[in-house]
């Protein structure tokens, strides 16, 4: 995890809540947005299960000095890790029939994650029941759709291990009644690939 090291010191990012999405890899730029419903607080993986991050708000610093080479992109299988993880995590459903808790999310990225964030992200978190229980009465859905993977600026090019990625994705927060309100978020993640080949999240370096 030296991949870290230095771009970590010196970055950080925006995170956000939110159902099923559909990733596509295209360009993205941050643009203004509309308003939504309010997110938990910023956390950090540290101390699970409450301090394991869930999408709100946080910052990707920007680091001084040489960054990675600016054709350098991430391998076809880091982008479709770190966009499935993205999308499983900040989507949630509180329609009847559909994900029962907050941490439904959790439990879904988990399958692009390593056994120890998986267990983190899946775990209960209190802090998150008044949103979940504002969701449930107004029957909302919450749409994570990713629209770039991208290697963060300032980050060293990913090797054949390790990576970090920068994931952008629109999120869409539609109760069943009322104007459904849409916002751009991102991500920063860290991923490594396993002894089976397939590469994980195992971090959420800024959160």
């Amino acid at each position: 995890m030296t991949i870290q090291s230095r771009f970590i010191r010196k970055c950080g990012i925006v995170l956000s809540g939110g159902a099923l999405i559909t990733a596509t890899l295209t360009g993205c730029s941050t643009a203004p947005s509309t308003p939504s419903a309010p997110d938990p607080g910023p956390a950090t993986v540290s101390a699970p299960p409450e301090g394991v991050p869930v999408p709100g708000t946080g910052t990707i610093p920007v680091p001084d000095g040489a960054g990675h080479d600016a054709d350098a992109e991430l391998p076809a299988a880091v982008r479709r890790a770190a966009a499935g993880f993205t999308a499983a995590w900040a989507s949630h459903d509180a329609r009847p029939g559909k994900d029962r808790s907050y941490t439904d999310a959790g439990k879904r990225a988990a399958a692009f994650a390593s056994a120890d964030l998986g267990a983190a992200i899946s775990a209960p978190r209190p802090s998150t029941a008044s949103l979940w229980a504002r969701w449930t009465k107004d029957r909302t859905r919450v749409t994570a759709t990713v629209t770039k993977v991208s290697v963060p600026d300032g980050a060293p090019a990913p090797t054949r291990t390790s990576a970090l990625a920068r994931v952008l994705y629109r999120l869409t927060t539609a109760p069943a009644k009322g104007k459904a309100t849409s916002e751009l978020k991102q991500v920063a993640l860290q991923l490594e690939r396993g002894g089976d080949g397939e590469w994980r999240v195992i971090a959420l370096p800024y959160a």
